[in-house]
Formats: structure tokens, sequence, C-alpha cells
């Protein structure tokens, strides 16, 4: 987000560690990209989420890779992602596991 210019949001895959980037959307409303309510989804339903990416010319799809790593958006993020949403679904199930086991024994 740039203050005042909107926001971008991405949509991508992270696997073997290289993301595959599908969308790139623009809201001229920065709270509208980042509001979870019923409501601004509902309200983003109805704007155009611009091209599939691997539809924009190779020389845009270059750019905005390019824009991607200079953020941190690489391969040592897309190899991270993956091995912490393993750890995190693990923590929860073996949470879920201790609230079961907690309700059964009461």
């Amino acid at each position: 987000m740039h203050e005042g210019k909107g926001a971008l949001t991405l949509d991508a895959q992270a696997e073997d560690g290289q993301f595959t980037v599908e969308n790139i959307s623009y809201y001229k409303d920065a709270k509208l990209a980042t509001d979870l309510s019923a409501d601004a989804d509902w309200a983003r339903r109805g704007l155009y989420i611009g091209p599939q990416f691997e539809t924009l010319d190779e020389n845009v799809q270059a750019q905005f890779e390019a824009f991607l790593n200079e953020r941190g958006i690489d391969s040592d993020l897309a190899r991270f992602v993956p091995d912490f949403a393993e750890l995190k679904e693990q923590k929860e199930y073996c949470s879920w596991l201790e609230n079961v086991k907690a309700f059964v024994d009461a």
C-alpha cells in the first residue's frame, strides 16, 4: 500500500520454491483491499480484478516479477510459506486433539 495511492493484492501459489502468480488486482481504496468484512467482500466482487497474470505481455510479467522480488516476494519466501503452513497445521491439529480429549474425558 502507498498512502493515498491504493493497494495491490496478489493471488499466488508457493510450490517447489517458486511463486506462481495468478492475478494482481489494484484497488483505489486501500482499505477495501484489506477489509475482511462481508460488506467489503461484496464490494470487491463488483470490481474488475485485472487480467490473469499469464495473459499479460511477457515484459509486463517480468516487470511485476522484478517488483515483487524487490519486496522480498521471492524463492526464499516461496520455500518458507509451505513449511510454515505445515507447522501451523500441525500445531492446530495437536491443539484440536487436546481439546477433544479434554471434552471426552470430562
